[in-house]
This record gives C-alpha cells, sequence and structure tokens, in this order.
C-alpha cells in the first residue's frame, strides 16, 4: 500500500457544517475502500493566489492516507461531482520522501525518550575586581602627588 495526499480547496461562502459534511463525505469514501486515513488537516480560510471561479477566498484541506491508487478514481469522481470543490490535487508520496518522514519521526521519538542534561560550570573566582581596586587606589595616590 503506498501513501496518498489528496489537498482541496472548497468554497469559503459554505457554513461550518455543509464543510465539515464535505470533509466527512471524503474519509468516508476513503474508509470504504479500505485505506487508512494517517492524517486529516484543515487549514481554513485563505486568500486564493488567483480567482478561481470568481472567487478571491477558498477553504483548504487535506488528507493522508494509505491505500491503493483505484480510491482515487472514486474520491475524484466525487470531487468533480460536488460544485462547492474550487481546486483538488491527490499525489503520492515518493519512496525518498517516505524515508525522510521516517527518520524525523524517529529522531522525535528519540528526542523524547532521553532528557538533555546541561553541564553547570563551576564558579569562576573574582580575579578581576582586585586590579580594579588597585587602579583606583593608583589614581588617587597620583592626584594626591600633583597637588
Amino acid at each position: 500500500m503506498a501513501i496518498y495526499e489528496t489537498v482541496f480547496i472548497l468554497d469559503s461562502l459554505m457554513q461550518i457544517k455543509e464543510i465539515d459534511a464535505a470533509v466527512e463525505r471524503f474519509s468516508e469514501i476513503l474508509k470504504s475502500h479500505n485505506c487508512k486515513i494517517r492524517k486529516e488537516e484543515r487549514m481554513g480560510k485563505r486568500r486564493l493566489a488567483y480567482e478561481i471561479q470568481k472567487k478571491q477566498y477558498g477553504f483548504y484541506g487535506s488528507i493522508e492516507f494509505e491505500g491503493n491508487g483505484d480510491v482515487i478514481t472514486e474520491l475524484e469522481k466525487e470531487y468533480n461531482f460536488n460544485d462547492k470543490v474550487l481546486r483538488y490535487l491527490t499525489y503520492r508520496y515518493d519512496k525518498s520522501k517516505l524515508k525522510v518522514l521516517e527518520k524525523a519521526k524517529d529522531e522525535t521519538t528519540v528526542k523524547e525518550e532521553k532528557p538533555v542534561v546541561k553541564e553547570v560550570p563551576e564558579p569562576v573566582e573574582d580575579v578581576i575586581e582586585k586590579p580594579v581596586e588597585e587602579e583606583v587606589k593608583t589614581a588617587e595616590t597620583e592626584e594626591k602627588s600633583e597637588e
């Protein structure tokens, strides 16, 4: 099974309930095809780079899932059927990206397991204060000798 991510932009004029229903519908399609949803993210309303269907804003969302390639055609049919979907993109992670993701995941678990211990340096004696006091004394004695 490969790992895919689908990113979609919905019409920003939709109600929150409608947006939730649309995202749930996309998730149900994936689950009905025995896909495992790894991460579902709702990025919120954002300004589009250019107008799409005379709209300047859209609601961005993404779903990361593991599954077979045949589910993508069903998902894209749903995107095309739904008039509120402005744009969509589904892509498959390549193997190099998967290795990077797994490595990052392993590093975070290692960092969580090992606490960081910092060594505190020993205090240094005040060596600097003595010469400063001597300089002040010598400056005072010079002033007295000039008088």
